[in-house]
């Protein structure tokens, strides 16, 4: 038996490596989270008042859904200027997770640094290598910045409190984040257009994935009134309301990894050989779900994405990071939208919490797909229980399946290990 090992896997937010364990006549592929990240574990015993400011060490848009839950467990409806400030928040969560994710695809095919390292040689410095991904982070740390505006910090917020938000916007705030808004906008619209002509194309960055389909598992994502909404093949799921999602979606450990398995109750735990039961959430689900872009560019370019890969829904790697390109200029344009006076200024920042309730729940449509947090207080406030699902639960089922089936292909063409673990760090990476 040949044991391999692909590790370090780039740009995951999880430390995750891929395991083969191969001979002639079996092959097993294991995706592997290699450390706990116990959020849960680390809110029991706080006061429910502090999670906002734990749970973004998972991903900031976790702040924003605390902050969702803290709202219901004290019955306060936060103040318009309190729920345009974190919209706009969220949004330029939105720019800046997309276009991260867009400059690594970028990188997997173009040095950042051959600049730098040719001239470090003695070459003639090489300037057409960097340009793309260059231009891609310079418009990343614009959408950043907005983020540290909104949220005080980009990496990990703290504005968004029980009842609304903690603070006004300072004095300029309005006119920079006016001048990040008309940068990004047009850039957004170019980089789409990229994407279409130079990395979807036939001839593209993404030519090499053009047989490479993804696992028909079905899309989970909320629908425009707040509900979870299966998208793609169904299998007969039936659906059920937000407040539900802690008694119809459950958690599996296996021994083999750190992140549990994220898999719909009714059908039972069958394993990741059997597709019943299992979900995908982020920019796919929701692009799959078919549904007009709220905001007039953003359906204008998803019509063309629709033109360019198919009627949705589409199981491809090119139409997950279509999808970001679509979700980009949607997030730009209501950012630019809700950047006024008139909107992210007003008398009352927040609505003052009195009791608290028992237990409470909320559910967001973040950058990495949707995100569940539900709480359970004792009389003084404190946490007893927290359920956090998202993202890494949600969608380690499908990179188990992407994983497996990346290693098969590339291992039945006879490509190397290098060339191996570059292929699943971008088949992995949109999800």
């Amino acid at each position: 038996m040949q044991t391999i090992t692909l590790e370090p896997l780039r740009w995951q937010e999880d430390h995750s490596r891929i395991t083969i364990h191969a001979n002639d006549s079996h092959l097993a592929v294991y995706y592997q989270v290699t450390s706990p990240k116990s959020v849960e574990t680390i809110c029991c015993g706080r006061p429910v008042e502090e999670l906002p400011r734990i749970v973004p060490m998972l991903a900031p848009s976790h702040h924003l859904t605390a902050a969702l839950a803290l709202d219901r467990l004290f019955k306060v409806e936060p103040p318009e200027l309190a729920n345009n400030m974190r919209t706009a928040l969220l949004q330029a969560q939105y720019c800046s997770a997309h276009l991260r994710k867009i400059y690594f695809l970028m990188t997997s095919v173009q040095d950042p640094l051959a600049d730098f390292r040719s001239s470090a040689r003695g070459f003639s410095p090489r300037t057409v290598s960097g340009q793309i991904p260059g231009k891609i982070m310079h418009h990343c740390a614009l959408a950043q910045e907005a983020e540290d505006i909104l949220g005080g910090r980009h990496d990990h917020p703290l504005t968004a409190v029980a009842g609304g938000v903690s603070r006004y916007l300072k004095e300029g705030h309005y006119e920079r984040l006016t001048d990040i808004c008309e940068a990004l906008l047009p850039y957004t619209q170019e980089l789409a257009e990229f994407i279409r002509t130079a990395v979807l194309a036939d001839d593209g960055i993404l030519s090499a994935w053009s047989d490479f389909e993804i696992p028909k598992l079905a899309g989970l994502c909320l629908s425009p009134d707040g509900q979870p909404a299966f998208t793609g093949a169904r299998d007969g799921l039936r659906e059920f309301g937000a407040e539900q999602i802690g008694d119809n979606i459950a958690l599996q450990q296996e021994e083999w990894t750190y992140q549990p398995f994220a898999y719909l109750k009714e059908k039972g735990w069958q394993g990741l050989d059997q597709s019943q039961g299992l979900f995908y959430v982020g920019p796919l689900a929701r692009f799959n779900a078919g549904r007009e872009a709220v905001t007039p560019l953003a359906e204008e370019e998803r019509q063309r994405m629709i033109a360019c890969l198919g009627t949705p829904p589409v199981y491809t790697l090119k139409a997950a990071f279509g999808a970001l390109a679509v979700e980009l200029i949607q997030a730009v344009e209501t950012l630019q939208g809700l950047n006024s006076p008139e909107k992210l200024a007003g008398p009352a920042l927040r609505t003052i919490p009195k009791n608290n309730a028992a237990s409470t729940w909320a559910a967001l449509e973040a950058p990495q797909g949707l995100t569940w947090h539900q709480y359970q207080v004792n009389e003084a406030g404190i946490v007893q229980a927290a359920t956090i699902l998202d993202s890494r639960a949600a969608n380690n089922a499908l990179k188990c399946m992407l994983a497996r089936q990346l290693v098969g292909s590339c291992m039945q063409r006879k490509e190397d290990r290098t060339l191996m673990k570059q292929k699943a760090a971008v088949a992995l990476l949109p999800f």
